[in-house]
């Protein structure tokens, strides 16, 4: 792969690292963030790899696309691919995937949390032959309702899926050409790369890190676009929802055949089962509402049956700016090297 800016000859004894970060409303640190990646490749790393930084940008409206655009017209290891709208975090990544052109491919936010001196660590474990490198947050910078969150889902997802995900981690983390091209390959529209990866099954490790607090703005995941994404993870992964329904109905179908049981049995020895009438009142309630929340459970992955047959795209790019290497999708028509 090469990188616009140097010798085009000598620039393929080098292996390549693309960064891929989406960006959405994040216009007070994509700056900040070009200049750390800079100073990184700059610095201890300066001259081992080549490199080019590709910004998703997710439909933002607070500016952040111009200066993306500017900041592709500045440097020249530097692309920017614009969605028409806003697809979520997910879609962006999965656009970062497909149009990365680099030996391996490191995904970081836009919003500096992701601290680069852990990067020279997950470098070095790809060089030793791991194709995935997961960065695990150790979770000090969030508050106590979040991380009580985040670990009661990684506990749940675990129990009920076979693919089995590291507790803490998220989007930020290092993964080889093979992971992209098999990533690329998935069908799937309806996406949560956490879970994706390892169920790829490449070799792996991870590397932990301290969370930075963010550089400005706005979360963008608030309770309930957690808790969303958290339901498409498990619909995913996992049909134990869905059988967890069946095993609810039959528990409650024996409770429903011993009470009647009881009932027939009071009434051959000469007793009432009026005094029942509170508990029946009340399992019926029950079984009402256990009823209405395996609908649930069943529509839940009865629309993931509807996105997935519509074939709809995962995202639509609007424009892509920047000359620099080569898209891992050969559908994507890369630029010609520069004329010197």
């Amino acid at each position: 792969m090469l990188v616009a800016g140097q010798d085009w000859g000598c620039a393929m004894a080098r292996q390549m690292v693309s960064i891929v970060s989406p960006v959405y409303n994040e216009r007070e640190s994509i700056e900040r963030l070009l200049a750390e990646i800079q100073a990184f490749f700059g610095g201890e790393l300066s001259g081992q790899f080549a490199w080019e930084v590709l910004f998703v940008d997710d439909g933002s409206t607070d500016g952040s696309t111009e200066v993306l655009k500017r900041l592709a017209k500045e440097h020249e290891n530097v692309r920017v691919v614009v969605l028409s709208r806003n697809f979520g975090k997910q879609a962006a990544v999965s656009a970062g995937y497909r149009h990365a052109g680099g030996n391996a491919v490191l995904t970081v936010d836009s919003d500096l949390q992701h601290p680069f001196d852990a990067c020279c660590e997950m470098l070095d474990r790809w060089q030793e032959g791991f194709d995935v490198v997961y960065g695990v947050r150790d979770g000090q910078h969030t508050g106590f309702v979040k991380r009580t969150c985040s670990r009661a889902f990684y506990r749940i997802f675990n129990l009920l899926s076979p693919t089995k995900v590291l507790p803490g981690v998220a989007d930020f983390r290092l993964v080889s050409r093979s992971v992209v091209e098999a990533l690329n390959q998935l069908p799937e529209r309806c996406r949560w790369s956490p879970g994706l990866i390892p169920w790829l099954g490449f070799r792996s490790t991870e590397v932990r890190y301290r969370q930075r607090p963010r550089a400005g703005g706005k979360p963008k995941y608030n309770f309930l676009r957690s808790l969303a994404l958290g339901v498409t993870a498990l619909t995913s992964f996992s049909v134990a929802p869905l059988r967890g329904t069946l095993l609810l109905g039959a528990i409650f179908m024996l409770i429903s055949v011993g009470y009647l049981i009881y009932c027939l049995v009071d009434w051959l020895l000469g007793g009432t089962v009026v005094r029942g009438w509170t508990s029946i009142v009340a399992l019926s309630v029950m079984t009402q509402g256990l009823t209405l929340m395996a609908f649930g459970i069943q529509a839940e992955y009865l629309a993931k049956i509807f996105l997935e047959v519509k074939q709809r795209p995962e995202y639509i790019v609007r424009e892509i700016v920047g000359n620099t290497g080569c898209s891992a999708d050969p559908a994507v028509q890369c630029t010609a090297p520069p004329q010197p």
